[in-house]
Formats: C-alpha cells, structure tokens, sequence
C-alpha cells in the first residue's frame, strides 16, 4: 500500500489502519497507570477562615472562635489566614465551619469605613447588589469615590466601603444631594 502525497491523506490512511497489539497494551496501561497516579494526586484545596463553635451575633473573635480550613473551591470575600479575623466582630450569627466572609465581620480595616447613600432611582438600587464595585457621583458629574465596594442594599439605600476621607466627603454630599452610583 502506499501512501498519497497529501499530508491530509497520509493522515486519513494511517488512521485507518487497526493499531497493533503492542500499542494497545502500552495505551491501556498507560492510562491504567493515568488513573492510579490521579487517585493518589494530593489535592491543594483553597484555605478559608471558618466558625470553630456555632457563634451569636457580636462576639469578637478570638483564635478558639475560628480555625483554618481547607475548601475545594474558593469563597469569594473569604480569609486565607485566622490572623485577619481575629479582634473583628460578627455582625450576625455564624454556624459551626461555614466560612467567615468580609461581609460576616463588623470593623472594617482602619482606612475603611461604611457610609450609606441613599440612590434616587429605584431601578438603579434594584440592580446593585452586595460585592458589587461602584463609582459615587454627584449631582454636578464629580465624582466622590472609585471602586466601592457595595456591603449592603436596603430598597434605595445602599451602604459603601470606601477610604475614609472619601466616605466623609460622601456623608456631607448626601446630606444636601442626592448622589447617583455607577457599576463598575
């Protein structure tokens, strides 16, 4: 048999033919050994900071409240390490090994804080939801903050975590404007 001068139809005829007994062997042990190796492939995981102990709301956490877990999946908003709980205090109850998330914990980072902006357009308040990022607006096209992370939305109120200096500047405008959000 020869073979076509086409690399397409050199392909096409060593397709055809039926592949020798060797080649099967060394394939099916190949794979065999495939399925062995992945059984026995240890899998990293993702670490997360979750609830030791069933929580009430308010507690401040301490390094017995919480321990280091490791997930399949990642949570978004979890911790990495119990070190960046650990003085915080939960906003509402927590259960035994759920992971704690940014949104689960009270205290914000010393720069940070929260300020709630009442949005004039329902549509708009309808739409934005908790982990979004916003851009603050004023009446007057300034805009007060960048890349806020919206905590929580309530109808037309939505609450923000922005820098300090930004959430001071939107506390003050909110109180004689209404201000206008943009979704990132």
């Amino acid at each position: 048999m020869t073979l076509s001068s086409t690399g397409f139809d050199r392909v096409r005829t060593l397709l055809r033919r039926r592949p020798s007994v060797a080649w099967r062997r060394f394939l099916a042990i190949s794979l065999a050994l495939l399925a062995v190796l992945l059984t026995f492939w240890p899998d990293v995981g993702h670490p997360a900071v979750v609830a030791s102990r069933d929580l009430p709301a308010g507690v401040s956490l301490s390094s017995a409240d919480v321990r280091l877990v490791t997930l399949a999946a990642p949570v978004s908003g979890s911790f990495p390490g119990v070190d960046a709980v650990v003085g915080r205090t939960l906003n509402g109850a927590a259960r035994s090994g759920v992971p704690l998330t940014d949104f689960d914990l009270a205290g914000a980072p010393d720069d940070l804080v929260s300020v709630a902006v009442r949005v004039p357009d329902q549509g708009l308040a309808g739409v934005v939801r908790m982990g979004d990022r916003v851009d603050v607006v004023s009446p007057s096209a300034e805009v007060l903050a960048e890349n806020a992370s919206v905590r929580e939305t309530r109808g037309q109120v939505v609450v923000l975590t922005l820098p300090r200096l930004n959430a001071n500047r939107v506390a003050a405008m909110s109180l004689d404007h209404a201000l206008a959000v943009t979704l990132r």
